[in-house]
């Protein structure tokens, strides 16, 4: 079987992904929680023990904490906001009207529009106040093909493009839509759109028949990188070289059973399954999650290396940009987080697609220059101590030097001013000597 734009597809998903800085002090938490609510009520219709009890006997207590806290909440933590580990809320308004921010429109062209749903809306709230958005949604389309996809995705991953509500005709930007519907309760300045020149996606596709390896190959190609189904085999402008096409199947693609592969890359994570759907969620509720996690410590380095950049001298903000980078280091970068084998597997490769490890040890060369810088500092500081420490004391050493004699007979007006001053100055220009030979 052929790949083609008309192939058709059992089912699809994609969850837009999006990044913003916040502050503390600025949340409306009042707004927020009326139109918030933790995200487990959302799982299975607010039947989220059985997720829950998976997911706390699939993974080490380590990533738990960062990305499934309220596991362990109570009641009464849940309505709360918490700056030390992550606030995963969902719109309440997507939970409690089936028709809430259905029937929506996307404009292809002038001549091409794509109905959809949007089937939820979540904020990430995390630790040194980073964000994360994003929501659900599905082609509402009455036949689905690749080429539909392939042109939906290519569009709803741009702020730029605009959306109808409900059928009312009117479009707005998705960037407009995004303010109001998601961003409103945290008062975000106008500068969050930097850190999104391309919203990430991560797509679930299911097709009715099985497609020989190779045309799979094509297909993740050409949909993670978001291209015009046909490129990786060498159609049009956009198509791939021979050894950049290899090169990324072989670093970036996952593939454990014959029914899917994926491909993780920087702005995408891809599924494609033959037959094999996610029916019972594990892709949207368990991995999706680790996606987010590892968006969220690329964006913490992003963030940190930015800061870095624009230091030029050691000071105590440095000091506390590396005390915060080694704590986030600690707390989130795992090598291991499931007693299972995929997670491991997945998290290695969205994170290699991130080239988080790589900026890790970079960042890490720069950590260590701060920290020589440091005790450059620290070792002057005490150098110059200990010498205005010796000097003082040289003082006391001439006068009792210079009593001593008066006491052993010696005329007092042979010894004060011009001897004493000459011995201090002849032991000033000593220790002067010494450390100068010990700075060398």
């Amino acid at each position: 079987m052929e790949v083609n734009t008309n192939t058709p597809v059992n089912s699809f998903y994609t969850i837009v992904t999006g990044l913003f800085r916040f502050e503390q002090k600025k949340l409306d938490e009042e707004g927020l929680w009326k139109n918030f609510t933790n995200w487990r009520d959302r799982i299975n219709g607010g039947d989220y023990e059985g997720a829950f009890n998976y997911l706390n006997h699939s993974y080490y207590d380590s990533y738990l904490n960062n990305i499934f806290p309220e596991i362990r909440f109570d009641e009464s933590q849940l309505q709360k906001f918490h700056p030390r580990i992550l606030n995963h809320i969902t719109l309440k308004s997507c939970l409690s009207d089936k028709e809430h921010l259905k029937n929506l429109t996307l404009k292809i062209n002038k001549n091409q529009s794509i109905k959809f749903d949007i089937e939820y809306i979540d904020l990430y709230l995390f630790p040194f106040e980073i964000g994360v958005f994003s929501f659900k949604t599905i082609i509402k389309e009455e036949k689905i093909t690749l080429g539909l996809i392939s042109d939906f995705l290519n569009k709803i991953r741009h702020l730029d493009t605009l959306i109808s509500l409900e059928n009312k005709g009117k479009y707005i930007s998705l960037k407009d839509f995004l303010k109001n519907q998601i961003l409103a309760d945290l008062f975000l300045e106008d500068n969050w759109t930097v850190y999104n020149p391309q919203l990430k996606l991560y797509s679930q596709i299911d097709l009715k028949d099985n497609i020989p390896e190779k045309e799979m190959d094509y297909l993740l190609y050409d949909m993670g990188n978001v291209s015009v189904i046909g490129s990786a085999k060498g159609v049009g402008i956009f198509a791939p070289s021979e050894s950049y096409l290899k090169e990324q199947l072989a670093n970036n693609k996952i593939s454990v059973f014959k029914n899917w592969s994926a491909l993780a890359l920087y702005d995408t994570f891809t599924r494609i399954s033959t037959d094999f759907p996610d029916t019972f969620k594990s892709w949207e509720y368990d991995y999706f999650n680790l996606y987010i996690h590892c968006i969220y410590i690329k964006f913490f380095m992003y963030l940190t290396n930015s800061e870095l950049s624009y230091v030029t001298i050691v000071d105590k903000q440095t000091e506390k940009i590396r005390n915060r980078f080694i704590e986030f280091i600690n707390d989130y970068h795992h090598s291991h987080i499931s007693y299972k084998f995929l997670p491991d597997l997945l998290q290695d490769k969205m994170l290699y697609s991130l080239e988080i490890q790589s900026e890790i040890e970079k960042m890490e060369t720069k950590i260590q220059r701060i920290n020589e810088q440091f005790q450059e500092k620290r070792e002057k500081s005490f150098n110059i101590a200990l010498i205005v420490i010796t000097l003082l004391s040289v003082f006391s050493v001439i006068y009792d030097l210079s009593e001593w004699t008066v006491r052993m007979g010696v005329e007092r007006e042979f010894i004060y001013p011009v001897p004493s001053i000459t011995s201090g100055i002849i032991i000033f220009l000593l220790i002067y000597l010494i450390f100068k030979v010990k700075s060398k």
